[in-house]
């Protein structure tokens, strides 16, 4: 190989891993905007929250404990850890003095908006609107929340996970995107079945 097609090889390589590193934290957007947004994707457990979104799945609900946002498309595991570095490869993360699902109080679960590689759990967060319907399946059970408000707050705001006197889901990421300078949460409240008479 001559010197010339070496250099210019060489010249290739360069421009596109320049571009993979220049492209590389949009890419969670761009596959937002080419996701499978059909509702047995977005829902893809029967239960209340496949019923909300007009899905036809018959999946049974998860064993594992999961966090299930039908509009930005997450499903992704909750952890158990005392330590967040459990989401350093994906997946959101209860925080350990928080309450659980079942239970009453404040039941907050943290994931990243972007981290390392291909973790961006909580990217998309920002486009969830106050009203839309997510799921936990926690222990075997579906747990049906509606958004109930979303707000901005400090990094040290840390009553964003006060324990409260009724059920209660918190979510929160980063926020803007790439920093930690703030948080982006979104309070969920449980939708209670109706009561038949």
């Amino acid at each position: 190989m001559s010197l010339r097609k070496f250099n210019n090889l060489l010249s290739a390589v360069v421009i596109a891993f320049g571009l993979y590193i220049s492209l590389s934290p949009f890419l969670p957007a761009i596959a937002y905007r080419f996701r499978d947004k059909s509702p047995e994707h977005t829902a893809p457990y029967q239960g209340a929250l496949a019923n909300e979104v007009g899905s036809s799945v018959d999946n049974p609900i998860p064993k594992d404990n999961r966090l299930v946002i039908p509009s930005i498309g997450i499903n992704e595991p909750i952890l158990e850890s005392n330590n967040i570095g459990v989401i350093n490869n994906g997946g959101t993360w209860r925080r350990p003095k928080s309450s659980t699902p079942d239970q009453n109080g404040n039941t907050v679960i943290v994931g990243h908006r972007f981290f390392g590689s291909n973790t961006s759990t909580f990217y998309n967060l920002d486009k969830v609107e106050k009203g839309q319907k997510l799921a936990i399946y926690w222990k075997g059970q579906e747990i049906l929340y509606e958004v109930a408000e979303i707000k901005i707050v400090d990094a040290t705001a840390v009553e964003i996970e006060s324990q409260t006197s009724q059920r209660q889901l918190t979510i929160y990421t980063c926020h803007p995107i790439w920093t930690a300078k703030q948080r982006l949460v979104l309070i969920a409240k449980p939708v209670q079945p109706e009561v038949d008479e």
